[in-house]
């Protein structure tokens, strides 16, 4: 690939699909290893240092990152000291926020890859936040404020914009604590469209504006084909229920995320351009 278009279309495709493969044991690991196993497995299929330190300075504007001989007794620095805050668990929503967001931006001082920082730290802080009892999702029109969340931590050591973005995208997980996931779950299988819209549920109604979303774009999308819309559509329902049985808060997305999220390998991409996703 010899154009940033190509590059950019190929980096969502493969990093995508790897999100959805789940990530490998490794990864889950309170260690720079495990960070850097998130990195090699979101990008090993479009670059070979995947995983692999940075070996030439580089850096934002007239401010350099890390030197390439700093960056490992940096990031071991930070997950030790990371260790030592207990992961983050046990936390309220702004202490959890305000510490993830420090670890964050000490991350991206180090910026221990050529590209793809911002991708690997995002998929990094959503299993922190999950494992801390969170859930964490960054949405396409979040985009610019993470760029620039990111510089002012990294230019003025104030981490108090990206604590505010991480503290607006987090949401308690609410389990089974309730015992009420599966039976919400079921309950929103068994409902039409129109009633679960009509239902006064926030997720219930995200859920479907969510939906019809997904529909518009697999209308354009495989015009010719109503079975594998269907097919889609029915797959697309059933994840939310999972998420619902899983105690999560469902949100209204933009209609590029909602299609990211129900997008499979038997549906081609959609004509619709979806956000660039450039190393932040």
């Amino acid at each position: 690939m010899r154009d940033a278009a190509s590059l950019d279309a190929a980096e969502r495709l493969f990093t995508d699909t790897r999100i959805e493969e789940g990530m490998p044991p490794r990864a889950g690991e309170p260690t720079y290893a495990g960070f850097k196993a998130i990195h090699h497995h979101l990008f090993q299929d479009l670059y070979t240092w995947a995983g692999q330190e940075r070996t030439y300075t580089t850096g934002r504007g007239p401010t350099p990152f890390a030197p390439p001989e700093q960056i490992g007794p940096w990031m071991e620095k930070q997950f030790a000291a990371f260790r030592a805050a207990g992961e983050l668990k046990g936390l309220g929503p702004e202490a959890f926020a305000a510490k993830a967001a420090e670890f964050i931006t000490e991350i991206n001082a180090a910026h221990p890859f050529i590209e793809g920082n911002g991708r690997a730290r995002r998929v990094w802080l959503g299993g922190v936040a999950e494992r801390a009892g969170f859930e964490f999702a960054i949405r396409p029109e979040d985009q610019a404020a993470w760029y620039e969340a990111s510089r002012i931590g990294f230019e003025a050591a104030n981490t108090a914009p990206m604590a505010q973005l991480i503290l607006a995208r987090i949401q308690t997980l609410q389990l089974a604590e309730n015992g009420r996931g599966p039976e919400r779950a079921a309950q929103f299988l068994a409902m039409s469209r129109e009633a679960a819209l009509a239902s006064g549920d926030g997720s219930f109604q995200a859920a479907w504006a969510n939906l019809d979303k997904i529909a518009a774009v697999v209308g354009s999308a495989m015009a010719h084909d109503a079975e594998a819309q269907a097919r889609l559509l029915e797959k697309a329902r059933h994840q939310v229920a999972e998420h619902l049985r899983a105690g999560r808060t469902i949100v209204e997305v933009s209609k590029e995320q909602a299609w990211r999220n129900a997008a499979q390998e038997q549906a081609p991409s959609p004509s619709d351009p979806l956000p660039s996703d450039k190393d932040r």
